[in-house]
């Protein structure tokens, strides 16, 4: 699955490459010294993908790791951006044709320059990809503490619980070493009750020295009151169960559809990925002893059927997956969920939704950030 997925995106860049050099101006494209540096330009870029989903995380040596992600992240942003934007101008240009052509009134030369001025039109595009591709390049080392305050309608023999969310780490190419140190920070900082891991802490790309930066982290901060807690996220690597092996080995708890208790009576279930467990959330709930007058809290991986969970008595939902509000992958895979990021409320329920700390196979987060969430819970 993962093979073919990588085919399809090289046909699919190749066939945005050819969109985009078709667009540039015609005495650009003549130009033997602009055409080379195209060349050498989209030969390295896909080089450089090409081993961020191949062989990157067997390469020993980090600086040439970082260098390649930084090729292949400003590469691939790039192309992506212009290929939406030349195809927005492509849309307007056609539109404001068709609506002179119904209104049988000539185009004015004003007109006809803005259209055809492909020169003007391909600087602009090139420094607006340029900048927002720079802009979340840099934006997703900063690292930020989330935090809510959330109150539950139910009893309880605690007053109040700090819970740590966590998701989409992609110990890999999505971060750099320094990134476990603050994160490290941050987390100790917060001195939560209990630590969610909402998936994607691995990836295809996280090799034995990222399982090693993680595992320091996680044995550097304090272990919380009630403990660590995990599910599988959708890049989580389930052959032979290694992600939950290998968490379980740094003193993690794997929840594969399963319930636990937070201290007397706060009920903490476990929801894998659907790409690794067949269980409705109805069939979960069913095949669990839940009891109803007890809080009840969900850890998942993707921000889905929040509106099922409350009506099946969920009072908190966490999740991540979906990485933010991010130009342009909004008009993707985060489309397909319930919610982008935040905190939203449905019936009963609380949805908690984090833009995760790092990212997948790029380097890039815009205008989203990069953060971990402290939920203030409080039981009423």
């Amino acid at each position: 699955m993962y093979q073919i997925f990588f085919m399809a995106s090289v046909l699919l860049f190749l066939a945005m490459t050819v969109f985009v050099y078709r667009n540039y101006p015609k005495s650009w494209r003549e130009n033997k010294l602009f055409r080379a540096v195209l060349i050498l330009w989209h030969l390295t870029g896909m080089i450089a993908i090409s081993i961020i989903f191949t062989v990157f995380k067997s390469i020993p040596h980090a600086g040439i790791k970082y260098e390649i992600v930084r090729i292949g992240t400003y590469y691939y942003l790039m192309v992506l951006l212009l290929t939406i934007l030349f195809a927005v101008r492509l849309l307007i240009s056609s539109l404001y044709r068709f609506i002179m052509k119904k209104r049988g009134a000539e185009i004015p030369e004003e007109g006809k320059r803005w259209l055809t001025d492909r020169r003007v039109h391909s600087i602009l595009f090139i420094l607006t990809a340029y900048v927002i591709t720079t802009a979340g390049y840099f934006n997703i080392d900063i690292l930020n503490t989330t935090e809510y305050d959330i109150t539950i309608h139910k009893k309880s023999a605690r007053k109040d619980l700090n819970v740590l969310l966590l998701a989409d780490l992609h110990a890999g190419s999505g971060n750099w070493e320094f990134t476990y140190t603050e994160l490290a920070e941050q987390i100790r900082q917060a001195d939560a009750d209990v630590i969610l891991l909402a998936g994607d802490i691995f990836d295809e790309t996280t090799s034995d020295h990222d399982v090693e930066l993680v595992k320091w982290m996680l044995e550097t901060i304090p272990q919380p009151r009630y403990g660590i807690y995990y599910v599988y996220g959708n890049h989580d690597d389930s052959n032979d169960d290694w992600a939950a092996k290998t968490i379980r080995s740094m003193g993690v708890t794997t929840l594969e559809d399963q319930m636990t208790i937070l201290g007397e009576d706060v009920q903490l279930i476990g929801h894998d990925d659907p790409k690794h467990s067949p269980l409705t959330y109805q069939q979960l709930m069913d095949a669990l002893e839940i009891n109803p007058e007890n809080p009840v809290l969900m850890l998942t991986h993707r921000p889905k059927h929040f509106r099922e969970m409350s009506e099946l008595g969920v009072d908190l939902a966490v999740a991540g997956h979906t990485h933010g509000f991010n130009i342009p992958f909004f008009l993707g895979e985060p489309a397909l969920n319930d919610m982008y990021y935040g905190w939203r409320k449905y019936g009963d329920l609380n949805a908690v939704t984090t833009s995760g700390v790092a990212a997948w196979g790029w380097h890039y987060k815009w205008p989203a950030k990069s953060e971990i969430v402290l939920i203030h819970l409080h039981f009423d």
